[in-house]
């Protein structure tokens, strides 16, 4: 039998002349509204108008290539290239008979359903494409990524440092059973005991700018309630996210690590996983989970 792992990302441009043709794609073939150019204009600026993200997950598809023997690995993105449509007409132009899907998100919710693998399933049912299928949502059942995130954790964390776990706020609409926010806290507190920390809190970041409803804390509240000075530094640990891109450099780094710093606080970061040798070894775990299932 002819295998395929298809993993999926979000996402984004490469170049300032990409910026209206990702958001065109963002805003369903519409042109997108003045205040997401100049947004997203503005934050893709002061990173040379190229998010690292598609650079880190090309080369991270290659290395599981050559980590498989008995999979052919791809990689498709919800809202850039090459997309899920046309990888799915790849695939079946090859003629796979078993795709496992992996959308690279660490923490399990609806929305991944939702955005990735209902997406695929339309593409199959269009293509008249019919092959056997697995997939699975989340990561943080794989030993290698929690792994890293203690490991990460402990290259930069100090006594007298205050650690925020935090992962992307989604609208409570999304996530009604709350699954995302009780794994996301389960996690939290199973790497913190593993580093032996007491003192730490989760929080949620990069909400959207529509409605009023969504996951609490922000990680804006969790540092309100932090007195001035009261830490040496302030530490976020990103586990919502396995590699870089805007939502931490620019979202965390950038306008949250300012309002620390405006605090009299240092601000550090937790090295995200991109293609270490740990997110090899975690895709590899999770591939073989959908074995078993």
């Amino acid at each position: 039998m002819k295998n395929a792992l298809l993993m999926m990302a979000y996402g984004s441009p490469e170049r300032k002349e990409d910026i209206m043709d990702y958001l065109r794609d963002v805003y369903g073939g519409r042109e997108p509204p003045k205040f997401a150019i100049e947004e997203t204009e503005n934050k893709y600026s002061r990173f040379g108008f190229k998010s690292p993200s598609s650079e880190i997950l090309r080369k991270l598809t290659n290395q599981v290539k050559d980590s498989i023997e008995d999979l052919d690995v791809y990689l498709a993105f919800k809202h850039w290239k090459p997309s899920i449509e046309e990888l799915v007409n790849k695939l079946r132009e090859t003629g796979y008979e078993r795709i496992e899907l992996l959308p690279l998100f660490p923490i399990k919710n609806t929305s991944i359903q939702g955005s990735y693998i209902d997406p695929f399933n339309r593409v199959l049912k269009k293509l008249d494409y019919d092959p056997e299928v697995q997939s699975i949502s989340g990561m943080t059942d794989a030993p290698s990524l929690t792994k890293f995130w203690v490991d990460s954790v402990k290259r930069v964390y100090n006594p007298g440092d205050f650690l925020i776990f935090s992962a992307h706020s989604l609208p409570h609409t999304i996530d009604q059973e709350s699954e995302y926010y009780n794994i996301f806290k389960t996690w939290s507190n199973q790497i913190a005991r593993k580093l032996g920390i007491k003192e730490f809190e989760f929080a949620f970041q990069s909400r959207g700018s529509y409605g009023d409803t969504w996951l609490e804390p922000s990680v804006y509240k969790v540092l309100e309630n932090i007195e001035n000075g009261m830490y040496n530094n302030v530490v976020t640990v990103p586990i919502g996210f396995i590699y870089d891109h805007l939502e931490v450099l620019y979202d965390l780094d950038f306008l949250f690590g300012k309002k620390v710093l405006e605090k009299g606080m240092g601000y550090k970061r937790a090295e995200l996983p991109n293609n270490s040798m740990l997110m090899i070894e975690t895709i590899k775990e999770c591939v073989e989970m959908m074995k078993d299932e």
